[in-house]
């Protein structure tokens, strides 16, 4: 069930009641988001950095109009040196802020290592930013997809921002094996109406180089370890020595390659209608 909730919290910095199907909204509330510390032991480089805020100043999250749970977020931007590449985003989602429990997986991520909803690496950010169930995320310059082949210059930007998109609560719930009535008898509290908060935490880290074929052979060394412990269940987290061992996910643990981090802190709260 965890697994359902943190697919949900990229929507965490919007505070408004949005309707899932006919009988059910959920209110998102922002806490805070923030840049990642950048201190002088830092592997990673910095290239661009995010305005921090929080739900009573600072940038906040802004549906993005004829996009159904589509957002972005702005502010000012800081671009330290010039971004050039095939630039990429993957969203790290949790629903504890404690670094001992293993982020959330990725469900439905494609052979190529990207796409999909939860955990997931979303390649050629310049580029896709379509309709279909999986969340998608990208950079926009005017409200435009950035293009590669002219990425961005050195210089403090106010009409620069991160844009992202979920699925619909159906396709999340049919990924789980839930139906609605099913997913209602989780999460509301004894009234049957409203739903205890639940804390949302999401990483925003991007990369300005082609980053796939890391996640791509740590699909098939995870596949591989998971076909040899026929104890696991489908969606059990692997054990976090297992974990951050992977090729992808050791850069995140050692905190190299990627150009930009962002993190996001939030309430969801699902009520029926």
């Amino acid at each position: 069930m965890h697994n359902f909730i943190a697919r949900l919290s990229m929507f965490t910095v919007l505070v408004n009641a949005i309707e899932l199907g006919d009988d059910l909204s959920f209110q998102l509330e922002l806490i805070k988001h923030q840049p990642c510390n950048y201190g002088g032991k830092a592997k990673w480089r910095r290239k661009l950095e995010f305005e921090s805020g929080t739900d009573r100043m600072g940038p906040k999250l802004e549906p993005i109009p004829g996009r159904a749970n589509c957002y972005t977020i702005g502010g000012k931007v800081e671009v330290f040196e010039d971004f050039y590449g095939e630039f990429s985003i993957y969203l790290e989602l949790r629903n504890t802020a404690s670094k001992k429990q293993v982020p959330e997986s990725c469900v439905k991520q494609g052979p190529d290592g990207c796409g999909g909803f939860g955990s997931c690496l979303y390649c050629n950010a310049c580029k896709t930013f379509g309709d279909n169930a999986d969340v998608q995320a990208q950079l926009l310059l005017d409200g435009n997809p950035i293009k590669c082949s002219d990425g961005l210059t050195k210089g403090r930007y106010n009409n620069l921002k991160l844009a992202f998109c979920l699925p619909n609560l159906e396709d999340i719930l049919r990924t789980q094996g839930l139906s609605k009535e099913a997913f209602l008898q989780l999460i509301l509290n004894s009234d049957g109406r409203s739903a205890r908060s639940i804390g949302i935490f999401a990483t925003v880290y991007i990369f300005d180089t082609d980053v796939s074929k890391q996640m791509q052979t740590q699909a098939r060394i995870e596949s591989v370890y998971r076909k040899g412990k026929k104890s696991f269940f489908k969606d059990e987290p692997l054990p976090a020595d297992v974990y951050w061992s992977f090729p992808f996910n050791m850069m995140i643990k050692n905190q190299q390659v990627f150009v930009a981090c962002h993190k996001i802190y939030g309430n969801l709260k699902i009520n029926q209608l």
